[in-house]
């Protein structure tokens, strides 16, 4: 497939000059048009749109430099070279003012020289082609970009709420069983999550869970464990499978339903089960760090053992174990990303803080918040989950 020709119109007013270009620039393999004036050439310019005008200067009427503005204010990206016998550098510091693209005098001596000139003037004007249509598409796909951020921050932001109404009601209270919990989120979506329920006329459940990572993925993950407590909470309430009032089970079947999901996700997790009539607690752990903190009104300590995570091993097993509670107490879990936002060196002193924190009488989740630092405004590393339970007789 042949390339068109360049398109080069000549506006001077000496015949002999016009012919003498168009003779060269045919032979050089360019298509040539010619004008004797100023309007003459402006006219062709706006009918056959030319790759690139070569313009005298001195013209009767319309001169040169009127005709290079009015081409640059029509055309800015049309490359015009003035071509001029006039001569003298104000002449040419004048044309290039007025928008010309070069300066060739004449008479010229060696056309190398023109076809130079217009050489670099067409790559010039390619260049800027290319330039301004790269900007174009970068300001098309910042359009698109732009609305993708807006879209995702709007479904951010329904997942969000959505995410949040999962939530169980804040301050509730069962007998005489209080539960708080407070969730404090690093990205929009939180891969924390807290749960607290009655199971049957003689059983609380209650959990707290941190899925790795952050976002919308680690999100999705507490939905899906929310969905599975209350599949087996259904189960238990049709009489059909007693696995909800046993903490080790629980851990374990949602440890092979999360496995089996090939995610790249695990989670932490406590799970816990309040016999009303015994006041006793069963619980199991999956990896929960920090231990709870139990206090009975005069001591604080912690309550658990290492475990391996929940979707991380197939082989994982867990253990439930058995704790008579006080008769009055609190409990206070709190999800790993506190951690971080600790000031204590080393992790036995942030171990020790939370000891002594926990310790002192009188606790709410308020004044937790308040001693923890989390009623700040700065942005947190990881996600702050707390969940506090109370006992008053």
């Amino acid at each position: 497939m042949n390339t068109p020709a360049v398109r080069v119109l000549t506006i001077d007013d000496e015949p002999m000059v016009r012919e003498i270009l168009a003779t060269y620039l045919e032979d050089s393999g360019f298509e040539v048009f010619q004008a004797g004036d100023g309007p003459t050439g402006i006219d062709l310019i706006r009918r056959e749109r030319p790759d690139l005008v070569l313009c005298d200067l001195r013209m009767p009427g319309m001169d040169g430099l009127q005709v290079l503005s009015t081409v640059t204010r029509e055309f800015p990206d049309l490359p015009i070279l003035v071509v001029s016998g006039m001569g003298g550098m104000s002449d040419a510091i004048q044309a290039l003012k007025f928008g010309a693209w070069d300066y060739v005098t004449k008479p010229i001596e060696d056309m190398a020289v023109l076809e130079h000139a217009i050489a670099h003037a067409l790559e010039r004007a390619r260049l800027r082609q290319e330039n301004r249509q790269h900007r174009e598409h970068l300001e098309a796909v910042n359009d698109q970009l732009r609305q993708t951020v807006r879209q995702l921050r709007e479904d951010e932001a329904a997942a969000r709420r959505i995410q949040f109404q999962l939530l169980p009601e804040n301050d509730k209270l069962y007998r005489s069983y209080r539960f708080s919990r407070h969730l404090l989120t690093s990205q929009y979506l939180s891969g924390d999550f807290v749960d607290y329920f009655a199971i049957d006329g003689d059983h609380l459940g209650f959990y707290i869970a941190d899925v790795s990572g952050h976002g919308v993925s680690s999100a999705f993950v507490t939905v899906m464990l929310k969905s599975y407590m209350g599949r087996y909470r259904e189960l238990r309430r049709q009489n059909r499978d007693k696995g909800i009032l046993n903490p080790a089970e629980t851990l374990s079947r949602l440890n092979r339903e999360i496995f089996s999901c090939h995610m790249d996700k695990y989670l932490t997790m406590f799970y816990g089960v309040i016999e009303w009539s015994t006041n006793q607690l069963r619980y199991s752990s999956g990896g929960q760090f920090p231990f709870p903190i139990l206090f009975d009104g005069e001591q604080a300590h912690y309550v658990g053992k290492k475990s391996l995570p929940i979707g991380l091993f197939d082989f994982a097993s867990y253990q439930t174990e058995f704790l008579q509670l006080p008769l009055r107490f609190t409990m206070v879990f709190i999800s790993d990303g506190i951690l971080e936002t600790l000031p204590q060196p080393t992790l036995r002193d942030k171990q020790a803080f939370l000891l002594e924190l926990i310790g002192r009488t009188g606790l709410t989740i308020e004044n937790l918040i308040q001693a923890l630092g989390l009623d700040q405004a700065e942005p947190l590393p990881d996600d702050v989950t707390l969940l506090l339970i109370e006992r008053m007789d």
